[in-house]
C-alpha cells in the first residue's frame, strides 16, 4: 500500500518514461493509452488526482468512478492487469493509482485496438512495423 509520503516523493521526480499525472477521471482515455504503453514497456504507474505540474488536486472515488475505471480497463487486448489503489489526501479526495506492471511476455498489448509505446514521458501509437515484429516474437516464443 503505498501512503502519501511516498506518493508525494514520486510525484516530486515529476512525469517519467514510468509515471503519469491526470487530473482526474476524465482523462481516463488517455489513461489508458499510457498504461497500454506501460505495459508494452517497463511498466508504470498513472496517478488520477494530479495536476500537470503535479498538485495534489484528488477526485472522489464513488461507485461510478470505479465503474468508469473498471469499463476502461475492460478495453486491453490481451486482458491486463491493472492494479489500483486509492489514497486519501483529505476532505473526501483521494489520488487513485492505476499501476501497469512490465508485461512483455504477454504482449504486445492494444488498448481500443491500437498498440502504444512509452517514448521517455511521452505515450505514443507504435507502429504498425514493430507491432507486428512483437506479435511474431510472442509467437515464436510460445512455440
Amino acid at each position: 500500500m503505498t501512503t502519501l509520503t511516498a506518493l508525494r516523493s514520486s510525484i516530486a521526480h515529476g512525469e517519467s518514461e514510468t509515471l503519469e499525472f491526470k487530473r482526474s477521471t476524465a482523462e481516463l482515455q488517455r489513461a489508458g493509452r499510457t498504461l497500454c504503453g506501460f505495459l508494452n514497456g517497463d511498466g508504470g504507474q498513472v496517478l488520477l488526482g494530479v495536476g500537470p505540474k503535479g498538485q495534489l488536486v484528488g477526485q472522489q472515488v464513488a461507485d461510478i468512478t470505479l465503474g468508469d475505471i473498471a469499463a476502461t480497463l475492460s478495453r486491453f487486448e490481451p486482458a491486463a492487469r491493472i492494479g489500483m489503489e486509492h489514497i486519501d489526501i483529505g476532505d473526501g479526495r483521494a489520488v487513485i493509482v492505476l499501476d501497469a506492471p512490465a508485461s512483455r511476455q504477454f504482449g504486445p498489448y492494444v488498448f481500443e485496438g491500437r498498440p502504444y509505446k512509452r517514448v521517455g514521458p511521452t505515450t505514443t501509437s507504435m507502429a504498425q512495423e514493430e507491432y507486428a515484429r512483437l506479435l511474431l516474437d510472442r509467437n515464436h516464443s510460445r512455440h
